[in-house]
């Protein structure tokens, strides 16, 4: 990215080695940085506990099996050349008996301690906030409801802004608008679902060819994921203990609907040995995604901001060590500025460790000014993944000629949440007559200059 590109203030990550809880041997000898890990996400390292154990389980069986397999070949060996020796027979059984049942116990400890390993999550980074959230920049003016001045000084004390007589909740604004049928969306699929109506429609497809158009031209590939993924792509791809109750699996068979189009963009090249020059990698990743957003109840709910079928354009790169911090400041740059041209304020937050996602190193949030709600909200997670995917889903580069190959790197990054950017995008672009003026850029793809309160 040149300078002329970035915006936002440059983001640190530290010089920590990268890490990946696939990396058994380094548990093995010294677990004290997965336990401080644990501790910073506020989580029971009771998982990390039962995992060493069940490792220690695991060599001590090999160890037996191995010990076991010596004196069968003894045995075997003796009673060639004794022949008719009954005692040695018996002891060649009484070994194939003992084998047996440590080979069939070998299997239940192993898919134990797998299952157990995909949970653990990836190591944090030392400069990643441990209790509050920590602010990076606000970019933009925020429109701010003169009856609600008092209450956004208060908490954005160091923010301009520009006081405006009309401010609307989006969940207001679509439904005086009938840009979306809830009713009919409830009624013949479920809560949280519902039909994107007039000019919101046409909108929703624009705005996601729009964010793609801008990364396609900024050198990355074009990509739209398969909407279901076997279970192998979710657990290696995420930690499938958080993401499983808000999936949803296809009864009868080994398929999920698809959380978010970088599941299966993380999964794509799995197992494929890259030559260092062929990276960074970078893809911008186009899908509608599924979830049950279990938990969320009466958070959010009305409206477009959050629901069960969404679209996304998703940034994904996959590069060495060397270049995770540059990689990170793009994809944040890119999102930053698709939002400040649809007029929408952002602000620019490191998560506290204990509400990171479980895979990411380190892990920034963008989130757009709903002036209808006086407060920010999220529309972009960026995170630092290192080698976590990549070693579950057995990705690699060659440094050199000379040297083996090492895993890669990745990091993940939204560039649009088409429903929740409407939304905020509906809000901020309000004027005082009631007319909501879409952005040029979008308008230049769309036809549509503007939104009208519909006359009835």
């Amino acid at each position: 990215m040149d300078r002329q590109d970035i915006i936002v203030p440059r983001i640190k990550i530290s010089t920590l080695k990268v890490g990946s809880s696939m990396d058994v041997y380094s548990m093995r000898r010294d677990s004290s940085l997965w336990e401080e890990s644990f501790v910073k996400r506020r989580m029971d390292s009771r998982l990390l506990k039962e995992f060493i154990q069940k490792d220690k389980e695991w060599r001590q069986i090999v160890v037996q099996l191995d010990e076991f397999r010596s004196k069968r070949n003894k045995i075997s060996h003796q009673i060639s050349r004794e022949q008719g020796n009954q005692s040695l027979v018996e002891q060649a059984r009484e070994l194939n008996k003992n084998m047996e049942d440590l080979e069939s116990k070998i299997k239940d400890v192993v898919s134990d301690r797998d299952k157990l390993l995909l949970s653990i999550p990836n190591l944090v980074d030392p400069l990643q906030p441990i209790d509050n959230a920590t602010t990076i920049a606000v970019l933009g003016t925020p429109h701010v409801d003169e009856a609600k001045v008092e209450n956004f000084r208060k908490e954005n004390p160091d923010v301009n802004f520009k006081k405006v007589q009309l401010t609307m909740n989006q969940y207001d604004i679509i439904k005086k608008y009938k840009l979306v049928n809830e009713e009919r969306g409830a009624e013949l699929s479920g809560s949280r679902f519902y039909y994107k109506t007039n000019e919101l429609s046409i909108l929703d497809m624009s705005l996601s060819l729009y964010a793609m158009k801008i990364l396609y031209n900024s050198g990355f590939q074009a990509i739209t994921p398969p909407y279901l993924v076997k279970r192998y792509v979710e657990e290696r791809a995420t930690t499938l203990d958080a993401f499983e109750e808000t999936l949803y699996k296809v009864e009868g068979e080994d398929l999920f609907l698809i959380p978010t189009a970088e599941h299966p963009i993380a999964a794509f090249n799995a197992g494929v040995v890259f030559n260092k020059e062929q990276l960074p990698l970078r893809y911008a990743g186009f899908s509608t995604s599924f979830r049950k957003e279990a938990g969320s109840h009466g958070k959010d709910t009305k409206g477009i901001y959050r629901n069960h079928h969404f679209n996304k354009v998703e940034q994904y790169v996959i590069t060495d060590p060397e270049k995770m911090e540059d990689e990170l400041n793009t994809l944040i740059n890119n999102q930053v500025k698709f939002l400040l041209s649809l007029n929408i304020p952002v602000r620019i937050i490191k998560l506290p460790t204990w509400d990171m996602d479980k895979k990411a190193i380190f892990h920034v949030d963008i989130e757009g000014w709903f002036p209808g709600q006086n407060r920010f909200g999220e529309l972009g997670s960026h995170a630092i993944v290192g080698t976590w995917q990549a070693t579950r889903l057995n990705i690699k580069y060659l440094p050199s000629e000379k040297e083996d190959a090492q895993y890669v790197c990745t990091i993940y990054g939204t560039m649009l949440p088409v429903e929740r950017t409407l939304a905020c995008m509906l809000e901020n672009n309000l004027g005082e007559d009631g007319t909501i003026t879409v952005p040029k850029p979008l308008a230049d793809i769309s036809g549509i200059n503007e939104i009208k309160k519909s006359a009835d």
